[in-house]
């Protein structure tokens, strides 16, 4: 960082109502509450509820949907998109682009970003994030879409230099991912993760004004220049242990909005009542969304199972939930570059080709919607076999593991990342040389579009030989805002992360 840099930093003070902020919620980011008349009643913030937990507060770190969805609301990357989109559009850039080469994408920085905190956002933390998130490189984070990275130049504070070892025509859509959300690099550590109990400092919408384990306030930022201006002034995303803790505040009005908190029982109930009202709403005042398609259930091998190896048991295992299967490929439909691959219903006989009974561990996130449900039936499906015993492993990384998966970004090439991160070592030599192929396309014509396709379909049906990441079933996911709440069309991040940016009342 140069010394001008420095002094703009020292310069910048930090605005009055970012100092009001910190005081919301009864505040622990430093500072006393301000206190309340007495006889007076404190009202309820906005909250929003969901039985989704944010475990991880670091976007270099960022490998589960709700702590996703905070680093989209905190925290700025150069590039965004629309949901379900697969067009780049900028946020913390002007502008980005292959310019000068094909291996050096080139961004130029809107002029006035400041972090939350106040200093200025230059180049430099730019580089700073993207290398220190290369460096980290935690494992199941969006850090692998970064591998075609080179160095990085930052000829002045306004202008970023991506140099890359090899043509990769999807490098922008790495900069939309988590990992590449920009940090202060005078707050964060270049060589480890940092705590959730430490600063969170980032540039986007919102603000960090108190972080507790179910409860995260969260302030407009009024200095913010992107493409998500938000409406709200202030408003608390609260993780509830149940569903029938989420129905129970929606019938007591004590939330306005809802997100992926609801098992299919209440579900049913609430669509019904939904059906059967004119405006689509709730006997308890609440306005269904329906978001086709968005939520997706995956089975992974961890690389590190012994008994990942044995082919005859991934078979039987893949076979074993064909039944219950309602997702084709590991790449969703909907998707573009999507192929029907693995076959869905019948009958199917598992077959066990070893002869000594193998116990397996399956992980699953306790408090994902129905997650118990789910892996107590993948457990019982396994054990019909008759040669398997499966311990269930709630909150932990077992020899599967149950992810309600959602992509950093709305690519063919996203949803593929576990899989190309870890295919079998027999055949990781094809698989990255078929990644490869696809990246260096310039994906400009209807040739190179008929080849993107071919090659998208040749990591799927890979995919589905290897039998290493598993589509279990892509369903609706389901979104309740109280009345005279309004959820926009930009209500989402690039993968369908909420974003509380597109919230607003009445």
């Amino acid at each position: 960082m140069s010394a001008a840099d420095r002094g703009r930093r020292r310069t910048r003070v930090l605005p009055a109502a970012l100092v009001g902020a910190l005081l919301l919620t009864g505040c622990s980011l430093g500072g006393s509450p301000t206190p309340t008349p007495s006889g007076t009643a404190t009202p309820r913030p906005f909250t929003v509820m969901s039985t989704d937990q944010v475990r991880v507060t670091d976007p270099a770190a960022v490998t589960d949907s709700a702590s996703a969805m905070l680093t989209t609301n905190v925290f700025q990357r150069l590039m965004t998109a629309d949901p379900g989109q697969s067009a780049l559009k900028p946020d913390a850039a002007r502008d980005c682009g292959f310019i000068t080469s094909a291996t050096i994408y080139t961004c130029t920085l809107n002029e006035d970003e400041f972090f939350h905190n106040g200093h200025p956002l230059t180049s430099s933390d730019v580089k700073f994030s993207i290398e220190r998130a290369a460096r980290l490189d935690v494992r199941g984070s969006s850090a692998g879409l970064l591998s075609s990275l080179r160095k990085i130049e930052t000829p002045d504070p306004v202008t970023v230099r991506f140099v890359l070892s090899r043509v990769d025509t999807q490098f922008g859509w790495a900069l939309a991912s988590p990992a590449a959300s920009i940090v202060d690099e005078e707050v964060y550590d270049a060589d480890r993760v940092q705590a959730p109990d430490e600063p969170i400092v980032g540039s986007g919408p919102f603000r960090v004004t108190s972080f507790e384990k179910n409860a995260i306030g969260l302030q407009r930022y009024e200095d913010y220049v992107g493409r998500s201006r938000p409406s709200l002034d202030s408003l608390v995303y609260r993780s509830e242990p149940d569903s029938a803790s989420i129905e129970d505040a929606m019938n007591k009005g004590l939330t306005d909005v809802v997100w992926r908190g609801l098992d299919d029982a209440a579900v049913t109930r609430l669509s019904s009542q939904a059906a059967a009202d004119g405006d689509a709403d709730t006997a308890n005042g609440f306005h269904q969304s329906v978001l086709t398609g968005v939520r997706v259930l995956q089975l992974e091998w961890s690389r590190s199972s012994r008994s990942r190896a044995n082919k005859g048991l991934r078979q039987a295992i893949a076979l074993s939930l064909q039944g219950d299967r309602t997702s084709d490929s590991v790449v969703p439909g909907g998707v573009p570059g999507h192929i029907a691959i693995f076959p869905l219903g019948g009958k199917t006989h598992p077959r066990v080709t070893w002869t000594k009974r193998i116990t397996l561990t399956l992980g699953y996130d306790s408090t994902e919607p129905n997650g118990l449900d789910t892996a107590t039936q993948i457990r019982t499906r396994l054990e019909d076999t008759g040669g398997l015993s499966v311990q269930l492993r709630p909150d932990e990384t077992g020899d599967l593991t149950l992810v309600d998966r959602k992509a950093w970004t709305a690519t063919a090439l996203a949803w593929l990342q576990p899989y190309l991160e870890a295919p079998l070592p027999a055949t990781a030599a094809s698989v990255a040389a078929t990644e490869n192929a696809f990246t260096s396309l310039p994906l400009r014509s209807a040739a190179d579009d008929a080849t993107a396709d071919r090659l998208l379909a040749t990591l799927q049906k890979q995919a589905a030989t290897d039998l290493v990441v598993l589509p279990v079933t892509q369903s609706d996911e389901y979104v309740y805002a109280r009345a005279g709440v309004r959820l926009s069309a930009s209500s989402f991040g690039p993968g369908w992360q909420l974003g509380l940016f597109g919230i607003s009342r009445g």
